[in-house]
C-alpha cells in the first residue's frame, strides 16, 4: 500500500500513466515509495532521544581530556584555547571544585550539564552547524557541571547582581544546593576592554555551552553506565490507544522580559528568544538543549532545563494516568496588553491544536511572570482546560521571613497551586579555605573566606521554579 492510500482509498500508481522521466528520477520515486511503505507498516515515526549517561566520580587536570573509570581528566590549556578564540574575552581562567572541599564559588551566572550529540561535531548548533535536538543519541556526563562566573565589579552589573549567587562545596549550603554535590568545572572569562556588557554576557553563555560540549565529547565512544530513553509520537498519533486518558500539556515560561533580553544570547534553538509568541515544542527538545536559561537565571539554570523534573514526571505518567500531548513554550511580558496576547495564544494552542484537557504551568522570574502565568491559566480554565501551576512564592523582603510569602494574584478559576517554597530562611555558612570568583568582592564588609549569613535566594541551586530541589512541604 502506498502512502497515498491513506487519503485516496483504492489509489494505485498504475491508475496514472506516467510521463517519460529520467531514470534517476524514477529511482528516487521508488526509494521514496519504499520508505513510505516501511513507515506505514511499522506505525508512526517517533521522535526518540537516548541519553547515554556516564557517571563522573572525580575531576582533575591532566595532559589529555578523557574519561577513565569515572574520572574526568581535563586538558586545561586545550579548553582555554578553545574558549579564548572568542574575542570578547581578554582571557579565560578555569578552576575545578569538588564536593567536600572547603571552597566557595561566588558570582555564579549559570550552570550547565556537560552534554554533546554523539555524531557530527558534538555540539547543538550553538557554535557549529545546526543539529536537530530531541532525537538521536546524546552523551551526558552525570555528576559534572560547568559553572559560569560573571565576576565584573559591582559598578558594571545590572539590577540583578550576580555577586549574590554562591555555591559552597561543603557545609550546610552544599547540602541544600544541587551544585554543592556536583564536580564543577568553573569558567571565569575576563571582559576585554571595549566590549559591551551585553556582548560579554552573550559570550559568557556561549563559552559555557562550548565547554559543556567539549567535555562531553570525551565520552562519545564510551559504554554508558545508564541509558535514559524518551519518545513521544507526533500529534496525530500521540493519543492512539489512550483515548480515555486526559491530554495534558506543559506551558513553561522560557524567558522573562522583566530584564532586557541580551542580544545574541542563545536561549531558544541557538538564538535570542525575546520576541517569540507561544510556540509548540516536543518535550525531547527541551531535554536535549533547545532551551537555555536566559541570564540572569531567575531560580532556573540551564542545568534544570536539561533535567526538567516536570517533563520527566509527565513522561513517567504518560500512558498510565495521562496522555502527554506536548509543550507550549512562552515568555513573560512586561505589560498588561501582552499578558492577554500571550495568554490567549497559549491557551488557544493548548485547546484547539493540542486538544488539551489539562495544563501544568510554570514561571521564570518574579512579579510580572507570575501575573502572566496566572492570566494564561485563567484563559485555559475559561476554555475548559483544568490547570495546575507551580511557583516559588515572593515576598517584600527575601532576607526577612517576618514579611511572609505572598501570591500577587487572586483569580477564582486558578485554584490549584503547588508551592515550590519561599526564599526567606537564612543559613550561617562556615569559613572556607578557597574562594573562586572573588576578584576583591566583599559581602557586607565580611571576608568571603569567613563565616557569612546568606538567604536561600543567594545559594545557587537551593531553589527552583520547577521544583527540582531538596525541599519538601511541611504543615506545622
Amino acid at each position: 500500500m502506498s502512502i497515498y492510500n491513506r487519503f485516496i482509498p483504492g489509489f494505485q500508481f498504475a491508475d496514472i500513466q506516467p510521463r517519460p522521466i529520467h531514470p534517476l528520477e524514477e529511482q528516487k520515486k521508488e526509494q521514496f515509495k519504499s520508505r513510505s511503505i516501511t513507515r506505514l507498516k511499522q506505525g508512526a515515526v517517533i521522535m526518540k532521544l537516548d541519553l547515554h549517561i556516564i557517571t563522573i566520580k572525580d575531576i582533575r587536570f591532566g595532559e589529555r581530556t578523557l574519561i577513565q573509570d569515572g574520572v574526568l581528566t581535563i586538558n586545561r590549556d586545550e579548553l582555554r584555547a578553545l574558549l579564548e578564540i572568542d574575542k570578547r574575552f581578554e582571557r579565560v581562567e578555569i578552576e575545578i571544585a569538588r564536593p567536600g572541599e572547603k571552597c566557595r564559588i561566588i558570582q555564579v551566572a549559570d550552570v550547565i550539564e556537560p552534554r554533546g550529540k554523539m555524531g557530527g561535531d558534538g555540539t547543538f548548533g550553538y557554535s557549529g552547524k545546526h543539529q536537530n535536538t530531541g532525537e538521536g543519541k546524546t552523551c551526558v556526563l552525570r555528576g559534572a557541571a560547568v559553572v559560569l562566573i560573571d565576576d565584573r565589579k559591582g559598578g558594571d552589573t545590572a539590577s540583578m547582581d550576580p555577586r549574590d549567587h554562591l555555591i559552597d562545596m561543603s557545609g550546610p549550603a552544599s547540602e541544600v544546593s544541587t551544585y554543592g554535590k556536583t564536580f564543577n568545572i568553573v569558567l571565569l572569562p575576563k571582559l576585554k576592554k571595549g566590549v559591551t556588557i551585553p556582548q560579554f554576557q552573550a559570550g559568557l553563555k556561549l563559552a559555557g555551552l562550548k565547554a559543556a560540549a567539549y567535555l562531553a565529547w570525551a565520552g562519545r565512544d564510551l559504554k554508558a553506565d545508564e541509558v535514559e530513553s524518551y519518545d513521544l509520537p507526533p500529534l496525530t498519533e500521540v493519543a492512539r490507544g489512550m483515548e480515555e486518558l486526559p491530554k495534558v500539556v506543559y506551558i513553561p515560561q522560557v524567558l522573562s522580559l522583566q530584564y532586557e533580553p541580551i542580544p545574541g544570547e542563545p536561549t531558544l534553538f541557538g538564538v535570542q528568544a525575546g520576541g517569540i509568541l507561544p510556540t509548540i515544542l516536543h518535550p525531547n527538545q527541551i531535554l536535549d538543549g533547545a532551551v537555555t536559561s536566559a541570564l540572569p537565571g531567575l531560580n532556573v539554570q540551564t542545568y534544570r532545563f536539561q533535567n526538567h523534573p516536570i517533563i520527566q514526571e509527565l513522561y513517567r505518567r504518560h500512558g498510565k494516568e495521562l496522555c502527554f500531548a506536548g509543550v507550549i513554550a512562552t515568555i513573560a511580558p512586561n505589560n498588561v496588553f501582552d499578558f492577554d496576547r500571550m495568554a490567549n495564544i497559549a491557551a488557544s494552542l493548548a485547546k484547539w491544536v493540542l486538544g488539551a484537557d489539562g495544563a501544568v504551568l510554570t514561571k521564570t522570574g518574579g512579579g510580572a511572570p507570575e501575573l502572566a502565568m496566572a492570566r494564561t491559566a485563567q484563559r485555559c480554565e475559561q476554555l475548559g482546560i483544568r490547570t495546575a501551576i507551580a511557583m516559588l512564592h515572593m515576598g517584600a523582603d527575601f532576607k526577612d521571613a517576618k514579611f511572609g510569602a505572598s501570591t500577587i494574584f487572586s483569580i477564582p478559576e486558578v485554584d490549584a497551586i503547588v508551592s515550590m517554597g519561599f526564599p526567606f530562611s537564612n543559613l550561617v555558612l562556615p569559613p572556607v579555605e578557597r574562594v573562586i570568583g572573588s576578584d576583591g568582592v566583599v559581602w557586607g564588609g565580611s571576608s568571603l573566606e569567613g563565616e557569612i549569613t546568606q538567604s536561600l535566594s543567594s545559594i545557587y541551586g537551593a531553589l527552583c521554579q520547577f521544583g527540582s530541589t531538596k525541599w519538601t512541604a511541611v504543615r506545622y
